[in-house]
């Protein structure tokens, strides 16, 4: 059995992908639904989440990228292929 995993995980449940910039997953996930063109309203009502989360998403996401609106963080996202 591979260093660090239980008897009851597989190794694939314990890797997590990793992604530019050290967004997380979650982030990842706020900012392919921002790339829809939603509100912040829409995408906290989309991924159940409170506007004011999705706000702090959307600040963290900024900085980690070094940008400072929706359409550089969004196409930073389609420069390193996080958009499906």
């Amino acid at each position: 059995m591979p260093e660090g995993v239980g008897p009851d995980q597989s190794p694939a449940s314990t890797r997590q992908e990793t992604y530019p910039a050290g967004l997380t997953e979650r982030e990842v996930e706020v900012l392919r639904v921002v790339a829809l063109g939603l509100t912040d309203a829409q995408v906290a009502e989309r991924l159940v989440l409170s506007a004011r989360t999705v706000n702090s998403h959307l600040r963290s996401i900024y900085s980690k990228l070094e940008v400072s609106s929706r359409i550089a963080a969004v196409r930073y996202a389609l420069d390193h292929d996080l958009l499906p």
